[in-house]
């Protein structure tokens, strides 16, 4: 949940800066998707900090065992070789964020849309003619 934390406060500005729920799913939903990579990197730090274990100086990550593969090493190419995310070259992150924020924008479009329909207050008058909403 904290990575979702810096999207949703700028997706939460925009909607109380524009007042405007179109402006928020293409702006908003946007950051949000944009800014959920980002999120991560507080977490990811730490396990980069150098150690020196037995006489080898080693990354936190390295030493623990953890393995966070960053595209461009020859171990991702290899991953990437094995399946389909070879038509993406180099650029699987940026494809990934843009198509995250995508997916964010349309999702805000249609949760915005499903509270609309369901809750919405109405009411009933009755009239001469019967009920009429």
């Amino acid at each position: 949940p904290s990575t979702m934390i810096p999207g949703a406060l700028v997706m939460d500005t925009v909607m109380l800066l524009t007042r405007n729920w179109m402006i928020t799913a293409l702006v908003g939903g946007g950051a949000f998707g944009l800014l959920f990579y980002p999120g991560n990197w507080p977490i990811f730090g730490p396990t980069h900090l150098p150690l020196v274990a037995e006489g080898v100086l080693l990354s936190l990550a390295d030493y623990t065992g953890f393995l966070y593969v960053r595209t461009g090493t020859p171990e991702y190419v290899r991953l990437i070789e094995q399946g389909s995310l070879r038509t993406f070259g180099g650029h699987t992150t940026v494809i990934a964020a843009f198509f995250a924020a995508f997916v964010s924008m349309l999702m805000f479009c249609v949760w915005w849309y499903f509270g609309k329909l369901y809750c919405t207050a109405f009411y009933y008058v009755k009239g001469p003619r019967g009920r009429v909403t």
